[in-house]
């Protein structure tokens, strides 16, 4: 009966160092991945032409990504320090709401520039840039408030679970809070997303005359979507979900940013760019990191927003 017992536990302590480490390596990836976007928008920005937005965009998910791992170092079993670990857990419950905020300034940026182009308008984009800049901030600062706050009040509601994964706190409210925003966050996004797609349906015979490739943009609204989906079901499962299925449930949530990266990585021009090496080769027409012409091709408006990048003959 011992043996058994000894046993038992033995492969539940094996199981959950497994589920850790995956957790950590799917979190690394994100991060990478992220980075690695990052600078090579930067880098071949001549090539790679993105909206701030985007570039805000890849930031909060290296943020989101950075929180979960900066005390990988700390050994598990041992109780981390203890103002590290309450920074942890006030950013672990805020980030959500900065990526989802972000995510939507993202489709919003879609949304607009869409707008602008089937309307013909020669509104300037700066107007409403720096507004997709720092809206996600305004919300997250709110929430990071809100949990340090609680945190400082209450120091024995942080600790740092048994499994050693990160620091949280041992109370439910934050995640409820936290999940409440993003769902709300995620329900205007999804919206926003409903009404690019009737753009899209509206402007189909333009873009079929033109002869315009814009089935990556459909395919990434799409992804735009399940992502949002995803994010809705992960903060109403959080607010919900048994404290002892949070370890696997963990690995669910380290897929998000691996998800980002697929999406927003696999795009031509990111290829096109690695394959150029350090060259910095010109591309025809005008660098539209946060500006466009309204007048221009439906067809480089949406090379634009969907991220796809084509060669001119």
């Amino acid at each position: 009966m011992a043996h058994d017992l000894g046993l038992r536990d033995s492969l539940e302590v094996g199981s959950v160092a497994t589920i850790r480490n995956v957790f950590y390596g799917l979190e690394l990836a994100g991060l990478v991945g992220a980075v690695v976007m990052l600078l090579t928008a930067i880098i071949w920005r001549k090539i790679v032409r993105r909206h701030a937005s985007w570039f805000n965009f890849m930031v909060t998910w290296i943020i989101s990504c950075s929180s979960y791992i900066f005390l990988l170092g700390e050994s598990v079993g041992r109780t981390p320090n203890h103002s590290l670990c309450l920074s942890q857990a006030a950013l672990i419950f805020s980030v959500p709401t900065l990526t989802s905020a972000a995510t939507s300034a993202l489709v919003i940026h879609v949304y607009l520039t869409m707008r602008q182009v089937l309307t013909m308008s020669t509104h300037c984009q700066a107007s409403w840039t720096t507004a997709l800049l720092i809206g996600p901030y305004i919300p997250t600062l709110a929430m990071l408030i809100f949990c340090l706050r609680l945190a400082l009040h209450n120091p024995s509601l942080v600790f740092r679970p048994d499994d050693g994964t990160y620091c949280t706190f041992n109370t439910k409210l934050p995640g409820r809070v936290s999940g409440i925003v993003v769902v709300v966050i995620m329900l205007f996004c999804l919206a926003i997303e409903i009404i690019i797609f009737r753009h899209l349906r509206r402007a189909w015979k333009i873009l079929k005359k033109e002869n315009c490739s814009s089935i990556s943009t459909i395919v990434r609204v799409l992804a735009f979507t399940l992502v949002g989906m995803l994010s809705i079901i992960l903060s109403l499962l959080i607010m919900v979900i048994p404290n002892s299925l949070n370890s696997a449930f963990n690995i669910v949530i380290a897929i998000v940013p691996v998800s980002s990266v697929l999406i927003f990585g696999t795009q031509k021009d990111i290829f096109t760019a690695w394959a150029s090496g350090f060259r910095c080769r010109e591309t025809h027409g005008t660098d539209t990191w946060d500006t466009f012409t309204p007048h221009a091709s439906l067809r480089t408006i949406t090379r634009q927003v969907s991220g796809t990048h084509e060669s001119h003959v």
